[in-house]
């Protein structure tokens, strides 16, 4: 039995990096300026996790979600993209982190960059799943959402 491939657009590598950059920059702003209310929500979803935990686990799998699809085009195998994707959105955290520590309203946390590890992990084993079932289409233009007519 064949299995179902979703159809789906992949940008202009130019759109992908930006987009790469767009969270990064948004990564690093809250990751500086404390959020508004932050002390508001102590638990994150189930009460298993701080909220903070849970924001860096979404933080974190969502910079290695777009890095994936940023470089999903790219000429090398799988395994090596992904390494790369895991260990960019790591070391990008662990950047983070130390900017943070020099930023008094903020800490420096090692729990915090396993916790931005964990996200990554989670978001390349997703990936690595989830593409197995998508046929990316190229956009030339960013008007021309439609994929062509087989």
């Amino acid at each position: 039995m064949r299995s179902r491939r979703y159809r789906l657009p992949l940008f202009p590598r130019w759109v992908r990096l930006a987009l790469v950059a767009a969270v990064m920059g948004t990564i690093l702003y809250y990751s500086i300026i404390p959020m508004p209310g932050g002390d508001a929500f102590r638990t994150g979803p189930f009460g298993v996790l701080p909220f903070s935990k849970w924001m860096h686990l979404l933080a974190y799998g969502g910079l290695a979600l777009v890095l994936a699809y940023a470089l999903h085009d790219s000429p090398r195998p799988d395994w090596q993209i992904l390494s790369v994707v895991f260990l960019v959105a790591v070391g990008y955290g662990a950047g983070v982190e130390l900017v943070q520590a020099t930023v008094p309203e903020r800490t420096y946390s090692t729990r915090d960059m396993v916790v931005n590890a964990v996200g990554a992990a989670v978001a390349v084993g997703l990936w690595r799943g989830v593409a197995r079932y998508v046929r990316f289409y190229r956009i030339r233009k960013l008007g021309e959402l439609q994929p062509p007519v087989q």
